[in-house]
């Protein structure tokens, strides 16, 4: 499963209209100890969608930050080493102090707001994670090769899903948090529909007016409109071939929507396998559309479906990166995409009738139940 988090991380920066309160001053005093000179990059962004980048120089070991929030933010301090992870702080109005080892940044101790509350014991957790999986992690960041680098990510799922769980015990555990509600906006590819709502829910009234927790609830809206029960959203796009295609086109049949792309490998592996029962259904009334998140690089998109011998038809998303959050020819956008593949199935009447990621034959099993095998 690819994440496509430069749309993600995109409109996270539209919703600062969504949380109308008042910029207040904050001070973050920090040490390092065991490095009394060097350069940190500080980037932190509040509840209200305001992002601050900025530098700074250490001397005997001190820095100071100081900045305007609207409400709590979340900061990432790093030091100029890019193999070194960041420490996370929550920063509230008013005054904090900072204190970590040089070599061991992430690793930061925060007082002065009880915002920080678990926030090292996450980090702590990461740690370890990452000490167990270093040397694959090593080989990921050396390796040039577009197609190796794809294979040793792969065989880094499991380090991606014990990160996973440890944000999502650090949610349960913290529920109310702001730095919940931040990192939630990171897991929408990978949270069922009902545990997305679950954890939003218990975000409470006071976090649920941040801009990071209206962002869940607008993405909870779209994943709604692309689960199964709801009507199918209506899109007309170019084709592959230069000619219009319309969704409505195809009402009367069953209909698989394949959002892929490209560059997405677990999407060009399970290619095969959509041939198999593209030729096995679809003389019995099954049609596919293809949609790729290829707009940026069209030749790379056609490419693909000539390569992978694609029969069935084919359009680009629509996305455009001026017009992340509010573009109503982003198809992706319509039905709440956030990895590749996905797979939507649509009944004749225009229905969601199911949803489906790469893993699992749970889409080979529906065909045999609606084609009577």
């Amino acid at each position: 499963m690819k994440k496509i988090t430069t749309t993600i991380i995109g409109c996270m920066a539209l919703t600062a209209f969504a949380y109308a309160q008042e910029k207040k001053p904050f001070v973050l005093n920090g040490k390092i100890t065991g490095q009394p000179t060097g350069k940190l990059y500080v980037m932190y962004e509040d509840a209200a969608g305001n992002r601050t980048f900025d530098s700074l120089v250490l001397k005997n070991g001190s820095f100071t930050v100081k900045g305007e929030i609207a409400g709590a933010a979340i900061a990432y301090v790093r030091s100029a080493r890019r193999e070194d992870s960041p420490a996370t702080v929550v920063l509230l109005p008013g005054s904090q102090q900072f204190i970590a080892a040089g070599n061991k940044l992430n690793l930061a101790k925060v007082t002065g707001n009880n915002a920080n509350a678990g926030v090292w014991d996450l980090a702590q957790e990461k740690a370890l994670i990452q000490q167990k999986h270093q040397l694959r992690l090593d080989s990921l960041r050396k390796e040039k090769d577009h197609d190796k680098a794809a294979d040793i990510r792969e065989r880094l799922a499991p380090y991606f899903e014990e990160n996973d769980q440890a944000d999502y015990h650090y949610f349960r555990k913290y529920p109310t948090s702001a730095l919940t509600a931040y990192m939630l906006r990171y897991h929408v590819a990978d949270l069922p529909l009902d545990t997305l709502q679950h954890y939003y829910d218990q975000l409470g009234a006071a976090t649920q007016q941040t801009g990071f927790a209206k962002y869940i609830a607008d993405e909870l809206n779209r994943l709604r409109h692309g689960s199964p029960g709801a009507v199918a959203t209506d899109f007309t796009a170019r084709d592959i071939q230069g000619k219009d295609l319309s969704l409505r086109d195809y009402k009367g049949k069953y209909v698989l929507l394949d959002f892929w792309a490209s560059w997405c490998v677990p999407c060009r592996k399970g290619n095969p396998h959509l041939k198999e029962l593209y030729a096995r259904y679809q003389s019995k009334g099954w049609e596919i559309i293809g949609v790729s998140d290829d707009d940026r690089n069209e030749k790379a998109w056609k490419t693909a479906v000539a390569k992978d011998d694609l029969p069935w038809k084919h359009v680009l998303r629509g996305a455009d990166m001026s017009r992340l959050e509010d573009n109503p020819n982003d198809i992706s956008l319509k039905y709440g995409i956030h990895s590749l593949p996905t797979k939507i199935l649509i009944d004749p009447k225009g229905v969601i009738i199911g949803r489906y990621g790469s893993e699992g034959d749970e889409l080979d099993k529906k065909l045999k139940e609606i084609y009577g095998e």
